[in-house]
């Protein structure tokens, strides 16, 4: 090796280590931190695109005027809502519209049973279970009510037994009540 280049490089062996560690770092980087950085990138963009932004910069974006109503007449004051749950009120409520719905089919309720009511942190969940008597087609057609109304419901289960013209239906579902914070309603 040239003698001159020995001296330079005893010289400034530190300045030297520091280029050699600096490199080692930048090929770890490369290899292994980059790759890591994209698929953050990938997953928070992929997440933005659904409509949950992952980035603390970012906001949420806004909910459409619909969704807005659709939340507002689905929601309690908090409070409210757990008063009513407890009184009743709200277990009253859901078997008073599913009946009416049933009998605007040509349904005939024969049996409501109250379940449980759930109260969670953030919504009211309210059970029931309906016995009933009528035609197939009313059913359907209940369904397609419920599926139209704007009340947060869930058809949790149910069972028909045909028999002599009118089918026996059991109906078990729930409705799902949000709690919010803010004014009474």
């Amino acid at each position: 090796m040239n003698q001159v280049l020995e001296n330079l490089i005893r010289r400034n062996r530190a300045a030297v280590l520091a280029v050699l560690v600096a490199l080692g770092f930048l090929l770890v980087h490369a290899v292994v931190f980059r790759p890591a950085l994209a698929r953050y990138r990938r997953a928070a963009q992929h997440a933005t695109d659904l409509g949950v932004p992952m980035d603390a910069v970012t906001t949420a974006p806004a909910a459409s005027a619909r969704v807005a109503e659709l939340l507002t007449d689905n929601s309690l004051n908090a409070a409210v809502a757990e008063e009513q749950g407890t009184s009743g009120a709200l277990t009253a409520g859901l078997l008073d519209d599913i009946t009416r719905l049933a009998s605007k089919h040509g349904l005939e309720v024969v049996a409501t049973e109250q379940g449980m009511v759930t109260q969670l942190p953030g919504s009211v969940q309210v059970r029931a279970h309906f016995k009933m008597r009528g035609p197939y087609a009313g059913f359907v057609g209940l369904l397609a009510d419920l599926a139209r109304t704007r009340t947060l419901y869930v058809v949790d289960r149910f069972a028909i037994q045909q028999g002599g013209g009118a089918a026996g239906i059991e109906l078990w579902m729930t409705q799902v009540i949000l709690k919010r914070s803010g004014g009474r309603r």
